[in-house]
């Protein structure tokens, strides 16, 4: 029997293939056209995201970005039609080092002609109380070489995880920083947003384990013992978290569950040709 990551999922009326990429998850995805999708394809989809947790769109057009909009929709609340989402992305502006904002033509890119710094792991908008489900990114230009993304599972770190930790966390929280914004030694308050450490994605009820390298400390707990509790989750999720690094090829359209999935890269140097388009995404 093939492996999982070797299965194609084909519908013949919709001509859609679903094909792992032989990695710890992901999927490549082909045959889908922009617009509002069909019923049939929303629940295909969804189900490759549950099960592939990440999807690389190839074979299609660069969208406009009411394609996008139309496409996914049906996935949730998209972020710029919810408070939190509008207040995100429009705080961005072009003095970041990664620039981002959004055009006329209602696209957001992240250009690093200047180069970056390294980014660790993360979930998009971990610093909001709002969860985001979905991150979407397009390749828009990038030369050969140029410094990849990594991602990984948290849904598998949390499954792995010690009985007895898992017991001593089971009702914290963690306190998150917007990093646009001073830090609290500036600017004074308790956090910007709390999660669960461990957060169940709101379809599914999978429960991830849900810190992050900015993460700052566990909600009502001496802070030495925070710090210790988070570094044994950091190390636990180090060496028990699947990873997948993408390589990306200009088209690519990388889909991922936001809850279970993180994401970071390496620093960039200047003058590296590395673009993304980058979707608002969707909300619980």
């Amino acid at each position: 029997m093939a492996s999982a990551q070797a299965e194609v999922i084909s519908s013949e009326p919709l001509n859609l293939s679903i094909r792992g990429l032989g990695s710890a998850f992901g999927a490549e995805v082909r045959g889908l056209t922009w617009g509002s999708p069909a019923p049939d394809v929303v629940h295909q989809l969804t189900i490759a995201l549950r099960r592939h947790l990440l999807l690389v769109l190839r074979g299609m057009p660069s969208p406009t970005h009411d394609q996008l909009d139309d496409f996914f929709r049906p996935f949730g609340r998209l972020l710029l039609e919810t408070r939190d989402g509008t207040f995100h992305y429009g705080k961005f502006s072009g003095n970041d080092q990664e620039v981002v904002h959004r055009k006329s033509d209602g696209n957001y890119v992240v250009s690093t002609d200047v180069g970056a710094a390294e980014l660790g792991w993360h979930n998009d908008q971990f610093h909001k109380p709002q969860l985001k489900i979905l991150s979407v990114l397009e390749a828009v230009d990038f030369e050969p070489g140029a410094t990849p993304t990594c991602f990984r599972d948290m849904y598998t770190a949390y499954e792995m995880l010690p009985a007895a930790l898992r017991a001593q966390l089971e009702f914290k929280q963690s306190i998150n920083f917007d990093p646009k914004l001073p830090a609290p030694e500036q600017l004074p308050r308790l956090c910007d947003a709390m999660h669960p450490i461990f957060t169940a994605h709101p379809h599914s009820g999978r429960r991830a384990l849900y810190i992050c390298d900015f993460t700052a400390a566990i909600a009502g707990t001496d802070p030495a013992r925070s710090d210790t509790q988070m570094a044994q989750l950091r190390r636990h999720a180090e060496h028990n978290a699947p990873q997948y690094v993408h390589h990306w090829e200009v088209g690519d359209i990388v889909v991922w569950d936001n809850v279970g999935v993180q994401h970071r890269r390496d620093a960039i140097p200047p003058r590296q040709r590395r673009k993304l388009r980058v979707f608002e995404g969707v909300a619980e």
